[in-house]
């Protein structure tokens, strides 16, 4: 009797069982399939900068070389935005010329983005005022790479001011930046 028992479960109907559950469906875009890591903000980031400013015609400005050292100190501002891409509000101020004895004040304010809070785009505004031949005030663009390491961040920053005098500026900076906390 038993072995009946047996034999009549092995061979049931199967539409007795539940039905198997639909698959998921597959994402439709790439950025479904993997979004980024959720990012949370840390407040105001800031840090130090030192890096080499090139001047074009240095000469009819009273400099010595056209190489300048440059050193200073940023904050950056970020408002999150979404999936990776976020709004940054960037000032700083620095010193220009110490490597030829010389003390150039210059400051920066630009705005721009974020992108997966490692490489940053911005342009604005640039003032120093006992360098920039006709005018104190200029444009400036910058973009930057900042991998992180931990809460640190070390950013490797590119500068360019544009000058109609065709006293013009390019610059690269490195640093580090830290949360304001």
């Amino acid at each position: 009797m038993l072995t009946l028992a047996l034999v009549s479960l092995a061979f049931a109907d199967s539409t007795d069982a539940a039905p198997a559950p639909a698959p998921a469906p597959a994402p439709a875009t790439f950025s479904e399939a993997h979004p980024p890591a959720v990012q949370k903000y840390d407040g105001v980031r800031h840090g130090f900068r030192a890096g080499y400013v090139y001047v074009n015609q240095a000469e009819t400005l009273g400099l010595r070389d056209p190489s300048l050292f440059a050193i200073g100190y940023e904050a950056e501002f970020k408002v999150i935005g979404d999936k990776g891409l976020d709004f940054v509000i960037v000032p700083n101020v620095m010193v220009l010329g110490l490597n030829q004895g010389t003390f150039i004040p210059t400051s920066n304010a630009l705005i721009g983005l974020s992108f997966n809070d490692t490489f940053k785009v911005g342009v604005g505004g640039n003032v120093t005022p006992n360098f920039s031949g006709s005018s104190w005030f200029h444009m400036v663009a910058a973009a930057e790479y900042a991998p992180s390491v931990g809460k640190l961040q070390l950013p490797i920053a590119l500068s360019y001011i544009p000058d109609v005098d065709g006293n013009w500026r390019v610059g690269a900076t490195v640093g580090v930046n830290w949360p304001k906390r």
